[in-house]
C-alpha cells in the first residue's frame, strides 16, 4: 500500500512538512468525501492535507492509505493553523461525522431545494393548476393573445381560422362593448368535406328533417368549399333513394361541437337564385345544445323553452286541471282549437323532482333548447316580386294572444323603417315568436349581383342580472332590437319571465324546401342552386372565459346528459322522448316528489 512519507535526512521534529506524493494526479482534480470524484461536495487535491478517506483514486490508478499515524497526525496539527473544516480531515474516532452546519452548505441546499421545486411545479404543478382553474374543450385553449395574434399549432384545430383578416379580430359592439374574435371559418380550403369525423367544429347531417315537413332529403354530399366559400347545394332528387322527396340538399350543424353563450355571430352570404322565386328556404340559427336539429327526440319538450321557473308555464298546455281557463281560448287559432299551447310542457324544469333524470347543474335549474334565427329568407309575400328576411327569437312558454308583454319603442327598436317592419305573425299553439320582416337587396341572390350580405346577431344574457339582457339583428346594418322585459312574466295565464338565451348555443346552416314555410314555386327553381358563405365569425366581449364558448359549461351542462340518453340523440327517426323508451322526470306540481 502507498503511505505518505518524510524525507529521513532529518529527525521528524526538524523536518519542514511536505506535500505526500500523488504520482499522475492532476492538481486540479475533484476528490469526494463521500464517495465520488465528481460529487458537488467535494474539496481540491491539492489540499495541504493527504486524502484519508478514499483507498482508490479512480482517476491516477494509484492505491492511497487507508490511515495515517496518529503521532504523525499530531505533529502536523501542531505545526499548523486549525481552519474551519479541519475537523472533516481528523481521522481520529468521533471525528469523521458532520459537526457545525456552515451557513454555505445551508445555501447551496436550499437552492437546490428551490429549484426542485420549481421545476416540479412547471412540469407537474401547472398543468394541474391551469386544468382545474379553466373548463374548456380540447380545442378551445387554442385562442389570441393579449396583442390579437393566432398561434399556429400544425395538426391541432384553431377556433379561429388562420385566414381571417387582420381587421377582423375585434370590433365594438353595437352596445358600445369591446369585442374580441373567439372562432372563425373562412372556408378558404376548397374541397372540405363535412361528412362525421371529416371536421372539428361542423357536421353535416343525413337525414329528412320532419318537424317543418321538408321537400328535400339533406345529405352531406351536398356541402363543400370551393372558392373561398361553404357552398350548399340543392339539387333535384333520384326519388328512388328517398321516396317522395323530390330534392336533395344540406345542413351543416356546430352541434356538440362548438358552441357559445353571448357574443354576436356575423355570416356573409349569398342566397340561391333569383330574388322573386318563392320556395329556396335558406336558413342559418341558432338552438340550444340540448336539442339536436333534426332529432325531434330531443326537442320533445325542450324546444323553444326558455324558463327558469317552477309554476304553470312547466306544464302541458300550460293548465291544471284545465286552469287558467282562458288558456283554452289563448290561441285564437282554429287551426288548434283555439288553444293556447299545445306543447308536452317543459321536460327539464326548474319543478323536477330531486334524485330524477336532470343534466344539472341541479333540478332547480330550468333547461331547454330555446331558437335564435340570425335569418330565414323566403319571397315578399307582400308583392312576391322581391325578397325578404325574417329573423326572429322563438321562446316558450307563451304568452296570452303571443303578445309580448312589453311592445313599446324602448322595449322593441326598429332601426330601419324603411325596409324593416314588425312581422304580424306572433306564434301559434307550438311556439311564440318574437320577428321583424326586413327587405333583401336584390344583389344578395345569385342571379341578381351574387353580392356577399353580412347577417348577425348581437346578444347578451346575465344570469346575475337578467334585465340588462338584449337580441339586436343586423341585416347588413342593425334592423331590430328586443330587450329583456319583452319576454316577462304574463299574470293572466300564470307564467313568469322567459330568459335571453343562456344554454349554449349551437350554430346551423341549412338550404330547405318546405310548403309549411310559404308557396313553393317548383317550375322557377333552377339547378343546381346554391347558398353561399364567406365567412362565419363569433364575437364576445373581452374578458369572458372559456365557459361561454363550451357546449358544456359548468353552469350550463350538457355533455353527460347526451352521453347517458345516446338513443334520441342519435335516431332522428323518433319524434318523442317516449319513442326513446325515455322517462320524463317528475315535475313537483303534478307528481309527488
Amino acid at each position: 500500500m502507498f503511505r505518505p512519507s518524510l524525507s529521513d535526512s532529518q529527525p521528524d521534529s526538524q523536518q519542514p512538512l511536505r506535500r505526500p506524493s500523488m504520482p499522475f494526479a492532476s492538481s486540479h482534480n475533484r476528490w469526494s468525501t463521500v464517495s465520488s470524484a465528481n460529487s458537488v461536495l467535494g474539496f481540491m487535491a491539492d489540499s495541504k492535507y493527504a486524502m484519508p478517506f478514499a483507498s482508490y483514486n479512480q482517476r491516477s490508478r494509484i492505491a492511497l492509505p487507508e490511515t495515517i499515524d496518529g503521532e504523525l497526525y499530531e505533529k502536523i496539527g501542531a505545526n499548523t493553523a486549525a481552519e474551519d473544516d479541519d475537523y472533516m480531515h481528523d481521522p481520529r474516532a468521533g471525528n469523521l461525522k458532520m459537526g457545525d452546519t456552515s451557513v454555505r452548505g445551508v445555501a447551496n441546499v436550499s437552492v437546490l431545494l428551490l429549484l426542485l421545486i420549481a421545476l416540479i411545479t412547471l412540469f407537474a404543478g401547472y398543468p394541474l393548476i391551469t386544468h382545474f382553474t379553466t373548463h374548456h374543450a380540447p380545442w378551445e385553449n387554442v385562442q389570441t393573445n393579449g396583442t390579437g395574434q393566432i398561434p399556429s399549432l400544425p395538426n391541432l384545430p384553431s377556433l379561429i381560422d388562420a385566414d381571417t383578416p387582420d381587421y377582423a379580430l375585434t370590433r365594438t359592439g353595437l352596445d358600445g362593448q369591446e369585442y374580441e374574435l373567439v372562432f372563425s371559418d373562412e372556408f378558404n380550403k376548397d374541397g372540405r368535406s363535412f361528412y362525421p369525423g371529416d371536421d372539428p367544429f361542423w357536421e353535416a347531417v343525413d337525414l329528412w328533417y320532419q318537424s317543418t315537413q321538408d321537400l328535400e332529403w339533406y345529405d352531406p354530399g351536398q356541402i363543400t368549399t370551393r372558392d373561398g366559400a361553404l357552398v350548399i347545394v340543392l339539387d333535384a332528387a333520384d326519388t328512388d333513394d328517398h321516396p317522395g322527396l323530390p330534392y336533395v340538399s344540406g345542413m351543416l350543424q356546430s352541434w356538440n361541437k362548438f358552441c357559445f353563450t353571448t357574443g354576436y355571430i356575423e355570416v356573409s352570404t349569398i342566397f340561391p337564385g333569383h330574388a322573386d322565386v318563392a320556395g329556396y328556404w335558406p336558413g342559418a340559427w341558432l338552438m340550444g345544445n340540448l336539442g339536436r336539429p333534426g332529432y325531434g327526440a330531443t326537442g320533445d319538450g325542450l324546444w323553444p323553452y326558455t324558463y327558469d321557473s317552477c309554476d304553470w308555464g312547466t306544464l302541458p298546455n300550460q293548465t291544471y286541471n284545465n286552469q287558467p281557463a282562458v288558456n283554452a281560448e289563448g290561441g285564437q287559432n282554429s287551426k288548434y282549437n283555439n288553444n293556447l299551447s299545445w306543447l308536452p310542457g317543459q321536460r327539464l324544469s326548474a319543478c323536477t323532482c330531486k334524485g330524477e333524470d336532470h343534466p344539472g347543474p341541479n333540478v332547480g335549474v330550468g333547461r331547454g333548447a330555446p331558437e335564435v334565427d340570425i335569418f330565414e329568407a323566403q319571397i315578399n309575400k307582400d308583392t312576391y316580386n322581391s325578397g325578404r328576411v325574417t329573423q326572429s327569437a322563438q321562446m316558450a312558454p307563451f304568452n296570452y294572444l303571443y303578445y309580448p308583454t312589453a311592445n313599446t319603442s324602448a322595449d322593441m327598436t326598429v332601426y330601419t323603417a324603411e325596409t324593416t317592419k314588425l312581422n304580424t305573425y306572433r306564434g301559434s299553439a307550438l311556439q311564440q315568436a318574437v320577428s321583424a320582416l326586413t327587405d333583401t337587396n336584390t344583389t344578395t341572390y345569385a342571379y341578381g349581383g351574387a353580392v356577399y350580405t353580412p347577417f348577425g346577431i348581437e346578444y347578451w344574457s346575465n344570469q346575475n342580472n337578467r334585465d340588462e339582457g338584449f337580441i339586436t339583428w343586423v341585416a347588413d346594418a342593425p334592423v331590430f332590437k328586443v330587450d329583456a322585459a319583452v319576454f316577462g312574466a304574463d299574470a293572466t295565464v300564470n307564467i313568469s319571465r322567459r330568459l335571453i338565451p343562456e344554454e349554449p348555443m349551437s350554430i346551423v346552416l341549412n338550404l330547405a324546401v318546405s310548403e309549411s314555410f310559404q308557396l313553393v314555386d317548383s317550375a322557377a327553381f333552377q339547378f343546381p342552386a346554391e347558398l353561399k358563405f364567406d365567412y362565419v365569425r363569433v364575437y364576445q366581449r373581452k374578458g369572458l372565459s372559456n365557459d361561454y364558448r363550451s357546449c358544456d359549461p359548468p353552469n350550463y351542462p350538457t355533455a353527460d346528459y347526451i352521453n347517458r340518453h345516446p338513443v334520441p340523440y342519435s335516431n332522428a327517426q323518433l319524434t318523442t322522448w317516449a319513442q326513446a323508451n325515455e322517462t320524463k322526470p317528475k315535475n313537483s306540481i303534478v307528481d309527488q316528489c
